[in-house]
C-alpha cells in the first residue's frame, strides 16, 4: 500500500504545492478519492482471508461497530471488511504522515531562491 500511496503523491503533488501538515497532504491526495480507492482495493474479498485476518484484528472490528460504520444486521464477513477498512485507513494516515516527513522540501513545499 505504501508504494501505491507514494505513486499517488508523485502524480498529484507539484513542487510548488504547500501543505502545513500531513493531514492537508492526505486531504489533497484523497480529493478525488485516490487514497480510498487504494484502501478499497486492499480489502479482502475471500471469506477465508477475512476470517484469518479477523483472528488477530478484532479490535478494528470493534472500532468499526462503535463508530457506527456498519449497518445493523450486516453479515459477519461484511463486518470484517469494515474492520479492515478501519485498519487500512489508519495505516494510510500513518503512511501519508511518513511520506510527508520524508519528502517535505524535496517534492513539495519547495521554496524557489531567486
Amino acid at each position: 500500500m505504501k508504494e501505491d500511496i507514494k505513486d499517488l503523491m508523485l502524480n498529484n503533488v507539484q513542487t510548488d504545492d504547500v501543505f502545513a501538515d500531513s493531514g492537508e497532504l492526505y486531504d489533497h491526495l484523497d480529493y478525488m478519492g485516490g487514497v480510498h480507492e487504494i484502501i478499497d482495493s486492499s480489502i479482502d474479498v475471500y471469506y477465508y482471508d477475512l476470517r484469518k485476518w479477523a483472528v488477530d484484528n478484532y479490535d478494528f472490528i470493534d472500532e468499526a461497530i462503535e463508530s457506527g460504520l456498519v449497518a445493523e444486521g450486516c453479515d459477519f464477513h461484511t463486518l470484517i471488511q469494515v474492520g479492515q477498512y478501519v485498519a487500512l485507513n489508519a495505516e494510510a494516515i500513518e503512511l501519508v504522515e511518513e511520506l510527508f516527513t520524508e519528502h517535505n522540501g524535496k517534492l513539495f513545499n519547495v521554496r524557489e531562491v531567486a
